[in-house]
């Protein structure tokens, strides 16, 4: 027969231990260089490279065992069933790679052989030896991982009783797909076998209503052909272990009630019942509980011949909360031998599950009630808004007055007492005259929203609104107002309930005053003077607080040309994003809010006061008005120049004076003072207004209105500049404080700039793969990958980037982990060390101090040694290359 291949794959992920194959995939090995040096004052300083970085790459092995080749399949691999029936072969697959790799499954199919079994592949998740899920999509493994297969291979209709099937289950690497294993080959002989099918039936058909009684039918029935008989130990009953036919059924979403008859045509015939799905068995009926029945027939040999049955009749009910459409019903199956070896080795000796189910009808109702309690019988409290509501029987009444002109509200719960989702018309009915009453959604937190009707609830489950009324002004005294609220579901009668609001008061003003950005305090009538320059505005911050009831919004007056501004954050100040405004939005009951008066006041204006009346007036009824009375203050306005920036240069240590100009240029006799400035970088600063001095840490003086002094700063630079910085730029402060009131202040600055020359020393490092140990040729590094076995050169490039010369420049480097050193070479001058600097050699060392370390230098004067003799001037470096092997 002419062989075929079936593509099978399997998603699957298991970790194991790596290094199959060398250094783990994806390890990343990375390698920096140190030099050290001294500056011209002797001074140490030290530079890294930068970090070269190169990951291994992977390789891919896969293995399948157990191996047999087609010619010389064992015993323990050749297996024989029935036309139909099926045998398992167990696999191992192994990812043998250095990295996580996915394999794809396939079969071969031999064709010297007689037919082709149907072939599938389950694997074992958990390695509880349970083959359950079917192999679909390419298997994951991590390096060194396993995962337990097996193979299901069916015989077919058409081959005869002797007839054989040879295949091979082969795997293939994703990431490499010339890396396979075929060498798996197992051998299918069909046989012939006695066969029990099953029947499972239920009366009544059709639909039923929850609490109807059913009674279901199993029959096990022994097809033409050879008998069958009892399986050994099938099954343990009371804690002993039974033989025999087995036939089983498990329950679903029924409640069992009894169990009628069991009969078979030969045997003695057992019933037995389980309380957990069939795990263990009793043949006591427990009186509650059983969710799985079942018959046991004991007999000798194949006692069961063509024809014979098998047979349990018993009855369950349907739960009283089953839900509409749902299904109950039971799956039954049978254990029986078919091929005289009293076990169930061949998977048709034990049959496939046969279930029958029942679909359940719909039954329609309702029930609304106060909060919590749908269905009457409602008792306490709950509080919603700030009211205590009591809840008794049906009803649900308020304990706490309700402010006239504000919102009460009730929390509903309607219970949907179907069996099926269905759809509810909600409303409200009583409200007086001028009442606003309407049905809502609501949260757990009694935020409203807008209730459209119907709403869909599901059976058996709760849903939870709000009726909730805006109370006219009109209604302050009165009492007991009853609110009637009906729920009517879809195709079924209404339910009603009745909210009551036994006590309805009357309410208060607004106040506008003073504030102090904080609603915890109460606006104050207190006058408040607030100062503006000439050509700028006066702010007053002022609170506004609505005593109210209910929400309001108020209309904002003041001087002319006042503008008011909402202080969201509470701080007096006018912030982007804080919008002007004329009438406030609303403002619930109780609610503050923060404003800010800008008063103009006229260019030119003289310094002085006037009154600044500020008064809020209701949107709802102009009489609602509240007003403040505060001071206009004109004051005094600080300005000035500070000038000009300077750049100046010095060598460490040195200083540098920076002359610069001060001018009051505001409306008055002002204050001046500068410094001290902190000492940051090396760089220390002092001020005079001479040239020579002397030279303190801070300067202070007087100005008339339009003079003008020079100022001096004396900057000393650093002995050391750090690092690379050469110099600083400094900003100089100077204030300007107005002696008339309110004695504003400006603070002027200039840039300094002192620079300072700097020492540096760099070293660069860079690899390439070596085709051998001479690195005679050499390729770069494609993606930054390296293979276990790969030899790398790194070339190490120290270079005097500064403008000074360096002294004992010494490179230092290490071995990177999971390599192997194989050698070091440099340039004419160059000395290596690797126990520390103790001893230093013209020739490359072999080996490394502890397998890793190294040093190098230039000898630059000849006397076989590096210290700090030896000199690099600006520009000068030299090159050293370190070679190594990936484990």
């Amino acid at each position: 027969m002419k062989g075929t291949t079936a593509l099978l794959t399997a998603a699957l992920s298991l970790l194991g231990a790596a290094m199959a194959a060398g250094t783990t995939q994806g390890t990343a090995i990375t390698n920096t260089a140190t030099l050290t040096y001294k500056d011209a004052l002797n001074q140490n300083r030290t530079a890294s490279s930068n970090i070269v970085t190169v990951t291994v790459r992977q390789v891919y092995v896969t293995t399948v065992t157990p191996d047999a080749a087609e010619g010389s399949i064992p015993a323990g691999r050749q297996l024989s069933t029935y036309v139909g029936g099926t045998r398992q072969y167990p696999y191992t697959l192994t990812n043998g790679g250095n990295g996580p790799d996915s394999f794809t499954l396939s079969f071969t199919q031999s064709g010297a052989d007689d037919f082709n079994p149907g072939l599938k592949v389950y694997r074992d998740l958990d390695g509880d030896g349970t083959f359950s899920d079917e192999v679909t999509a390419p298997i994951s493994l991590a390096a060194d991982a396993s995962v337990n297969l097996m193979v299901r291979a069916t015989v077919p209709s058409g081959p005869q009783v002797g007839n054989t099937g040879i295949f091979a289950l082969v795997a293939t690497s994703t990431g490499d797909t010339s890396v396979t294993d075929t060498n798996n080959y197992a051998q299918l002989t069909v046989s012939a076998d006695g066969l029990l099918g099953v029947t499972n039936t239920v009366s009544p058909g059709g639909t039923a209503v929850p609490g109807a009684t059913l009674t279901y039918t199993v029959t096990g029935t022994v097809a033409s052909g050879n008998p069958v008989g009892a399986v050994s130990n099938v099954v343990t009953v009371d804690g002993a272990a039974r033989s025999g036919v087995l036939i089983t059924d498990t329950l679903t979403n029924l409640n069992f009630t009894a169990l009628s008859s069991v009969t078979a045509t030969n045997g003695t015939a057992t019933a037995l019942y389980s309380t957990d799905a069939g795990s263990t068995w009793s043949a006591t009926n427990p009186g509650s509980g059983v969710n799985a029945v079942a018959i046991l027939v004991e007999g000798s040999g194949s006692f069961l011949l063509a024809g014979n049955t098998v047979q349990l009749v018993y009855t369950a009910q349907v739960p009283a909360t089953a839900l509409a459409g749902s299904t109950v019903g039971g799956s039954a199956s049978a254990r029986f031998d078919g091929n005289g070896d009293a076990a169930t080795n061949e998977l048709p000796e034990t049959t496939t599950p046969v279930a029958v189910s029942t679909t359940v009808a719909t039954v329609t109702g309702g029930a609304v009630g106060p909060s919590a309690f749908p269905q009457a019988g409602a008792t306490g409290t709950y509080t919603l808004g700030g009211v205590t509501i009591a809840r008794s029987g049906d009803t649900q009444t308020t304990q706490t007055d309700i402010v006239a002109g504000t919102r009460v509200t009730f929390r509903q719960t309607l219970r949907n007492t179907g069996n099926a989702s269905n759809d509810f018309t909600l409303a409200v009915s009583g409200a007086p005259s001028g009442w606003t009453c309407t049905v809502n959604t609501i949260d757990g937190s009694g935020t409203l929203g807008t209730l459209t009707n119907p709403v869909t609830v599901a059976a058996l489950t709760d849903y939870t609104f709000a009726v909730s009324c805006a109370v006219p002004f009109s209604a302050a005294g009165s009492t007991n107002v009853a609110l009637t609220v009906t729920a009517t579901p879809a195709g079924g009668s209404a339910d009603t309930t009745t909210s009551t609001v036994a006590t309805i008061t009357a309410a208060g003003l607004p106040q506008l005053g003073n504030g102090d950005g904080s609603d915890a305090t109460a606006p104050t009538s207190t006058n408040v003077t607030a100062g503006g320059d000439p050509g700028e505005n006066a702010l007053f911050r002022l609170e506004l607080l609505n005593g109210g009831p209910v929400d309001e919004a108020f209309t904002l007056s003041g001087p002319a040309g006042t503008v008011f501004y909402l202080d969201l954050d509470g701080d007096g100040v006018i912030d982007p994003g804080e919008p002007p405004v004329t009438t406030t939005a609303a403002l619930t009951p109780g609610q503050s809010v923060n404003l800010i008066a800008a008063v103009p006041v006229a260019a030119g204006s003289a310094t002085g006061t006037s009154p600044a009346v500020f008064t809020a007036t209701s949107t709802l009824d102009a009489t609602r008005t509240s007003s403040v009375t505060d001071t206009l203050r004109v004051n005094a306005v600080a300005s000035g120049t500070f000038t000009a920036d300077s750049s100046l240069s010095t060598i460490a240590g040195g200083t540098v004076t920076h002359a610069h100009t001060l001018t009051n240029t505001g409306n008055g006799a002002a204050d001046y003072a500068a410094g001290p400035l902190p000492t940051t970088g090396g760089f220390a600063y002092a001020f005079s207004t001479s040239p020579s001095g002397p030279f303190t840490s801070t300067l202070g003086g007087t100005l008339a209105a339009g003079a003008s002094t020079p100022v001096y700063v004396r900057v000393t630079a650093p002995t050391l500049a750090s690092g690379a910085t050469d110099s600083q730029t400094k900003t100089v402060p100077v204030t300007l404080t107005m002696q008339d009131a309110p004695q504003p202040a400006v603070t002027l600055s200039v840039q300094d700039t002192t620079g300072v020359q700097s020492v540096v020393g760099t070293v660069n490092k860079s690899a390439l793969r070596c085709a051998d140990a001479t690195c005679a040729v050499t390729s770069a590094i494609t993606d930054g990958k390296v293979s276990p076995g790969d030899i790398v050169q790194y070339t190490l490039q120290v270079v005097n980037s500064g403008t000074s010369t360096l002294y004992g420049a010494l490179l230092s480097d290490t071995r990177p982990t999971s390599t192997t050193f194989v050698k070091l070479t440099g340039g004419t001058s160059i000395l290596f060390s690797t126990d520390s600097g103790a001893t230093w050699t013209a020739a490359p060392p072999t080996a490394l101090s502890g397998g890793n370390d190294f040093l190098a230098g230039l000898d630059t004067n000849g006397d076989s040694v590096i210290n700090d003799l030896d000199t690099l001037a600006p520009g000068a470096g030299f090159t050293v290359t370190f070679v190594v092997r990936i484990n």
